[in-house]
């Protein structure tokens, strides 16, 4: 498989005063000394994989509802619910390689003693999330590449030139995503492996989430408008391109997924984007954008009435 390269504009930082100056960022780091788990040891790795293909959540999954699903034969509809949780795991998979990534740049670029410990602690957060999604996967199906609109905006935080663009966009947004998609696979999914599993990666998450939100509050303040302005801008840009403006990311990534199956994927695609164009359609649908997202960005003030609109356009009440 290639290696992608990206040029990323960073400084790094030395800070030669040890002493503790953010309380609660020193306090986070002792928390994550504690809640440190072992991928290969934590995790029980001799349970079965649900083979009935209800790897998710069946209850919110509304992909029953479509027509070109009905049509298929009940092992076909399995094999497709397999296919489509390797699938959308495979994007958590890169995207925790991506927050890895992410936290290493933040040692170097963040100026404060407290914000460098408590980021090496979540590099090895992340790399255990990349272990243990690869391994899981593998089990599954098989590890399915990057959806394009999400490698962007993992780029795009990675290639940032302010340290509180790479904060917000991972530990804000990115983040935050991930803590509410994990919450919801744990509460809908029937295979107890998983649960596990993301049990223990949303409990890390949310110390990551908490990194941000500590941080930005006191940091954005602080800044010149420009940059503020700048930093508030590429936050609303990041959850457009992951929403989209009719909440489909992924979908034209996933046709290759229905054809393997024997579903036309442009077919398909055609009808979920027209289903999600109904309002109560989606209101049925759990929405980590809407309910983790958007609040946090809320949290730290990064909403404002100058980007607002822009997050209105997306259908989210701010």
């Amino acid at each position: 498989m290639p290696v992608d390269e990206i040029v990323t504009q960073l400084k790094t930082l030395w800070n030669f005063d040890y002493e503790p100056k953010i309380k609660a960022l020193r306090d986070l780091y002792e928390v994550a000394k504690k809640e440190q788990w072992n991928a290969a040891t934590d995790v029980p790795w001799d349970l079965e994989i649900d083979e009935g293909g209800d790897i998710l959540d069946p209850s919110q999954d509304r992909m029953r509802d479509f027509e070109f699903v009905k049509a298929l034969p009940e092992e076909k509809r399995a094999e497709l619910a397999r296919r489509r949780a390797a699938w959308t795991l495979s994007q958590f998979l890169h995207g925790e390689q991506g927050a890895l990534l992410c936290c290493g740049q933040l040692i170097e670029a963040v100026p404060d003693i407290d914000g460098k410990l408590y980021a090496a602690t979540q590099v090895i957060d992340e790399a255990r999330h990349v272990e243990v999604f690869h391994r899981y996967i593998k089990r599954l199906d098989q590890v399915y590449p990057i959806d394009p609109t999400l490698q962007a905006v993992l780029n795009q935080i990675l290639e940032a030139d302010l340290w509180q663009m790479k904060c917000v966009g991972m530990q804000v947004i990115v983040e935050s995503l991930a803590m509410g998609s994990f919450k919801i696979m744990k509460k809908g999914s029937r295979d107890e492996l998983l649960r596990k599993i993301v049990e223990l990666t949303a409990q890390d998450e949310a110390r990551h989430v908490s990194y941000g939100l500590i941080y930005m509050k006191d940091e954005l303040p602080l800044m010149a408008e420009p940059d503020r302005n700048r930093v508030e801008d590429f936050a609303a840009a990041a959850v457009t391109a992951m929403v989209g403006q009719r909440g489909t990311p992924g979908m034209g990534a996933q046709a290759a997924l229905f054809e393997g199956v024997g579903i036309d994927g442009e077919a398909a695609v055609r009808e979920i984007r027209e289903k999600l164009k109904d309002p109560e359609f989606r209101a049925g649908r759990p929405s980590p954008f809407r309910d983790h997202v958007v609040p946090q960005l809320q949290r730290i003030d990064l909403i404002t009435e100058r980007t607002a609109p822009q997050y209105r356009e997306l259908g989210f009440e701010v």
